[in-house]
């Protein structure tokens, strides 16, 4: 009996460092593998993507001096100041995904001006993709249209799944018309937490994209885009952003997924948005 006991307790032993050494080493590639993670930008440099020929080229410049790829979509001179969208896309992102230049098009189509662009490493853009690096792209392209004339008052701030994240810190730090937000992320930790429960993402993480935490500062108007049915960001956690947003604002739940929502919908797409941000009369 003490023999099997012994046996029983060693086999137990050898079960549980097993476990731990498996935890272990899945715990390391995903520390190890974050940046990959967080900024899938092999998707954005798929050969055989073209741009749409109504779009106009543009580069910018960082204040480091980075060289991003950027798209405009423009009704060119107008009588009346017309408002713009800069688009920041989410992490698997391209000006050259077709999924991305129809949300651009649809944007347009609304009666806005558009630019838009590849974070730093994505793309034709320079760089290696960071969470501050990113930051200083979008500060880049909102310097952009300002540096051209168009007025901070007429100049709206959206992003999708990632790029919320990151039009929500730019909206704290620059005077904007307000802010889009379409499959709007928590936070890195939260979203991963949800994805990988068994890994303490909340102390791992090094890359934070922490919109929970700074949605609160925000005064200007907030439209927030998610669907019932994304399966990455759950839509209770949108709710639970939008609850944290202190001045004006609306949510529309829709359908399209993560990747859809607010433009599978045109209609409530545009009653939104021309609720807060009516186009120029006779632009």
């Amino acid at each position: 009996m003490a023999r099997s006991m012994r046996r029983l307790t060693i086999l137990l032993a050898a079960v549980a460092l097993l476990c731990v050494l498996v935890w272990t080493g899945a715990v390391g590639y995903l520390w190890l593998n974050e940046p990959h993670l967080v900024f899938r930008s092999e998707f954005s440099r798929r050969s055989g993507r073209v741009l749409d020929p109504a779009f106009t080229s543009v580069q910018l410049k960082t204040a480091d001096g980075i060289r991003l790829d950027a798209v405009a979509l423009s009704a060119g001179d107008s009588p009346v100041p017309r408002d713009w969208v800069i688009y920041f896309q989410g992490n698997a992102g391209s000006l050259r995904r077709p999924r991305v230049q129809e949300h651009l098009r649809t944007l347009h189509g609304l009666g806005y001006d558009v630019l838009s662009f590849d974070y730093r490493g994505y793309g034709r853009s320079d760089g290696v993709p960071t969470e501050a690096g990113l930051y200083e792209d979008a500060f880049a392209a909102y310097t952009y249209l300002t540096k051209a004339g168009v007025s901070p008052a007429h100049i709206i701030l959206a992003g999708q799944s990632l790029g919320s994240a990151v039009a929500v810190e730019l909206a704290t730090r620059v005077t904007s018309a307000g802010v889009a937000l379409f499959s709007p992320i928590d936070s890195v930790p939260l979203t991963a937490g949800r994805i990988y429960p068994w890994v303490p993402v909340h102390y791992l993480a090094t890359n934070r994209f922490d919109s929970s935490a700074r949605v609160a500062r925000i005064r200007v108007p907030v439209v927030v885009f998610h669907s019932a049915n994304d399966r990455l960001i759950p839509l209770q956690a949108a709710r639970d952003l939008f609850a944290k947003i202190k001045g004006p604002k609306r949510m529309v739940e829709t359908g399209g997924g993560h990747n859809g929502a607010g433009f599978a919908d045109e209609d409530a797409l545009r009653e939104v948005m021309w609720t807060f941000w009516p186009p120029a009369i006779g632009s």
